[in-house]
């Protein structure tokens, strides 16, 4: 049985994938679904400059179709960085490389992150990915991340997390669901999207992220967006 999640999306067999059909809805998905996406992307776009030298490197993990890639190529012509983004899912890959046909300076590498070999690094961005990956897994990744970056380099990690206490957790979770029906899904469509993601999204609290980057070797950590349960960090790699 598939699941109608809006926007054109059914996921077949009840569990959320980013394979097939979903790369060609994606970007109009998640920008209803997930609450200020773009304002997530301008903040990623305006912080990595901080960070990001001439000829620099930046990995975008995650990268879906490219879209915030696209927007980080913008920020940066004639610099001479070059900006690698990371997926999974062939039909994302597909989807992000269409963007970048004319661009030596844009990598898309369709590769499981938990498995990529690391170039050295000035930024890493994660903007709504890690919290797909197992949680078993991530101190691993954070660690391989924080050893790719150059000291003084940066990960823009967002995530959507868990509310310290049940009560919170339940007001939290009520108005994102307020939110979405304000986007205008109907109440089957959220339901299902909630069913589809058992056992796929699993985001942790605030508290753990921290825990887990500090853990990692990131001692510079603050956060750069909240809203609701969607939290946005900037964690800098410390001088060597």
């Amino acid at each position: 049985m598939a699941l109608t999640v809006g926007d054109g999306i059914d996921v077949p067999g009840e569990a959320w994938s980013f394979a097939g059909p979903v790369a060609d809805h994606f970007d109009t998905h998640v920008a209803r679904s997930v609450p200020q996406y773009a304002a997530g992307h301008h903040i990623v776009t305006a912080l990595s400059g901080h960070f990001l030298p001439p000829s620099g490197t930046l990995y975008d993990v995650g990268c879906s179709t490219g879209t915030l890639l696209a927007a980080l190529d913008d920020a940066n012509r004639g610099r001479g960085v070059s900006l690698v983004g990371v997926d999974a899912e062939p039909d994302m890959v597909r989807a992000a490389r269409r963007r970048f046909t004319d661009r030596a300076d844009v990598t898309v590498v369709q590769a499981d992150v938990r498995a990529l070999e690391w170039r050295p690094a000035d930024v890493i961005v994660a903007h709504y990915c890690l919290q797909f990956v197992p949680v078993a897994d991530r101190p691993a990744l954070l660690a391989a991340m924080h050893a790719a970056l150059h000291p003084g380099g940066a990960l823009l990690w967002f995530e959507k997390t868990l509310a310290p206490s049940p009560l919170l957790q339940d007001v939290i979770g009520q108005a994102y669901q307020d939110h979405k029906l304000s986007q205008g899904y109907g109440p089957g469509e959220v339901l299902a999207k909630a069913r589809s993601l058992r056992g796929v999204l699993a985001p942790l609290t605030s508290a753990d992220n921290r825990r887990l980057l500090h853990e990692a070797g990131f001692r510079q950590v603050t956060t750069v967006h909240q809203h609701l349960a969607f939290e946005g960090v900037l964690a800098v790699k410390g001088s060597a």
